[in-house]
This record gives C-alpha cells, structure tokens and sequence, in this order.
C-alpha cells in the first residue's frame, strides 16, 4: 500500500501522510517497509513505502487519537513507540547484565585467589618437607647408616 492508498483509507490528504510518516520515523525511529519503483523505460528506480496492515491500523489509531485532541508527539510515542526512551530500556538493561556479570567474574577471582594461596601453603609445606627428608637423609648418610644397610 502506498501513499495514496493509505491516504484514502485513513481519509486524510497525501501531504499529511508523508509529513506524519516523516515525524513518526524521526520520533519513534520505526522504519516503514521500502521498495524501488520503475519509473519508466530506462530510467533509475525510485523509492516508495510500502505500507502494510499493521502501519495502517497504527496510523487509524493515530489519527483517532490526534482528533481527540492529543499532542502529535505524545500520540506517535503512545501508537508507534518513543526510540529514545527503547534505546535508554536497552543500555539499562545491558548495564544491569555487565554489573551482574562483574559480579559473577569477581567472585570467580576472589575464589580463584584462595585456591591459589592454599596450593601455595600446600607447596610451601611439601617444600618443607622435602628439604627435611634430604637433611635426615644426608645426617644419615654421614653417619653411615646406609652404608651398613647397602652391606647386607
């Protein structure tokens, strides 16, 4: 459906249409369906909007709404949305999943961390212990022990 066409089934004139599709667009930032035209033997193709069912109910609703006497642009937020108001909702909730993310990734590091330090006091007791047994071995090979155990 076309201009025209939307023009005559909501009963308003042409230029209306186009201007309102122009500040629902800017407003709400809803983009209308376009498709290319031919204009005639070897010309360029032109662009044209192509309006579905759903624009149409949508623009009845707005044009119900603005001869009940709304503002035009608290009537295109209400019918077709507000752009800055979703865009605000959308960094919101991406904030609100990156804090909950940090949060999760902190809490790995914190136990991370303490998983560190504890393989490292285990490690610290297993060098300990290592460099006790060498010494125990080495009194003990200066005593001869071994040396008597290796003879029989």
């Amino acid at each position: 459906m076309n201009y025209r066409e939307l023009a005559e089934a909501i009963d308003r004139p042409y230029n209306t249409i186009r201007k309102w599709r122009g500040e629902i667009t800017k407003i709400s930032g809803n983009e209308f369906k376009r498709i290319k035209v031919r204009n005639g033997r070897g010309r360029k193709n032109r662009t044209a909007y192509d309006f579905d069912e759903l624009d149409v109910k949508c623009f009845k609703e707005f044009d119900r709404l603005l001869k009940t006497g709304k503002n035009k642009v608290e009537a295109i937020r209400e019918v077709f949305g507000n752009k800055e108001v979703e865009e605000l909702q959308k960094e919101q909730s991406d904030f609100e999943l990156l804090k909950r993310q940090d949060k999760a990734l902190r809490g790995q590091i914190v136990a991370l961390s303490k998983r560190i330090q504890s393989q490292q006091s285990e490690l610290d007791t297993l060098k300990t212990n290592t460099s006790d047994l060498t010494e125990r071995i080495k009194n003990l090979e200066n005593r001869g022990l071994i040396n008597k155990l290796k003879k029989k």
